[in-house]
């Protein structure tokens, strides 16, 4: 018999579903089972008429915002841009209500151009129930629909509880006056108050590897976000136009590492019955976004794509974050 869990632990283990995305059930002041919100995440890649890609992050934690990495794989690695030191930052004005949540200018941006950078770029945040508009001054202009329903999976746990949820948007507009389209999530992440995520059990002993991975074909899009950790940190979505093609709260997972063993090149996760790949981009690795974090953390873009999907994406976007030295001491790595 397995030694019994304490009193109060599931060992980890998770719950998961999709949930229907409505500004009035994501109220930041309600609680969810006794945790409060603790973070907000903005994120996406948008791709230009050659292919190359933008990719971007911005972090909200309350009204407070640390700017928005703002990065391009154009150099042949995913780099940070100069610009991205001019996005706003600092704690922005905020006007939330049951069918809406906008954030704009932050504060002392409102101050005049004497206390702040003159090429500083104001803020435009907002969210309706199946809309999404996110503005950067004359950097970019984007607005785009949700791709139906969200993913959202809560691990219960007497310490260290954890629910998270993830919406997709598919997005046009301009970048540098250039146009683009692509794909933008916004996670919402519940967890005990007081701790930052990186000082969290999940962060530092049991994530292996978490992605979240969008392709369009057409007018069709499919998403979804994957996560594996040890233990029974688990939990993986697959959606395509609306619909739920996999779901699971336990998947094995197989990958191989770069010669180095800071990267994977491949990882596939078994979702049910079906089979999704993640395959490293070369311009991909995240040199500066990995540079800023610690513990083993690598970040990288690339595809994921089902295993016997022939079709060709138009368009696709990927980022995976992994700890490729856990990855391969519990195992799952070839080499």
């Amino acid at each position: 018999m397995d030694q019994p869990s304490r009193f109060g632990n599931f060992g980890f283990r998770t719950v998961v579903d999709t949930f229907d995305h409505r500004i009035a059930d994501m109220d930041p002041v309600q609680e969810r089972f006794g945790l409060s919100l603790q973070v907000q995440y903005l994120y996406g890649g948008l791709t230009r008429p050659d292919g190359s890609q933008y990719i971007l992050e911005r972090k909200l934690v309350g009204p407070m915002t640390s700017g928005c990495w703002l990065m391009s794989d154009q150099s042949g690695n995913t780099m940070l841009l100069p610009q991205a030191l001019n996005t706003a930052r600092g704690e922005t004005v905020r006007d939330f209500t049951s069918e809406r949540r906008r954030w704009s200018n932050h504060l002392m941006h409102e101050l005049g151009k004497k206390l702040r950078p003159s090429d500083e770029q104001p803020l435009e945040l907002e969210m309706t129930d199946d809309r999404l508009v996110w503005n950067e001054g004359e950097y970019f202009q984007l607005s785009g629909q949700i791709l139906g329903p969200g993913f959202q999976y809560y691990m219960p746990m007497r310490t260290d509880p954890l629910f998270y949820t993830t919406s997709f948007y598919w997005m046009t507009g301009t970048f540098f006056g250039e146009p683009v389209e692509g794909f933008v999530g916004v996670d919402h992440g519940y967890w005990t108050p007081g701790t930052e995520w990186k000082e969290y059990t999940v962060f530092k002993e049991l994530e292996l590897a978490w992605e979240v991975f969008a392709n369009r074909y057409g007018d069709t899009s499919e998403w979804g976000v994957i996560v594996k950790g040890r233990r029974g940190l688990s939990a993986a979505i697959c959606f395509e136009d609306g619909k739920v093609v996999a779901m699971s709260d336990d998947m094995p997972t197989r990958c191989t590492l770069s010669d180095d063993h800071r990267y994977v090149e491949t990882v596939t996760f078994d979702i049910g019955s079906e089979q999704y790949q993640f395959m490293a981009s070369e311009r991909g690795r995240m040199l500066s976004f990995n540079e800023a974090r610690w513990g083993g953390y690598t970040s990288q873009g690339g595809v994921t794509r089902r295993i016997g999907d022939d079709r060709t994406p138009d368009t696709s976007f990927c980022w995976i974050e992994t700890f490729p030295g856990r990855l391969f001491d519990d195992g799952h790595s070839k080499q």
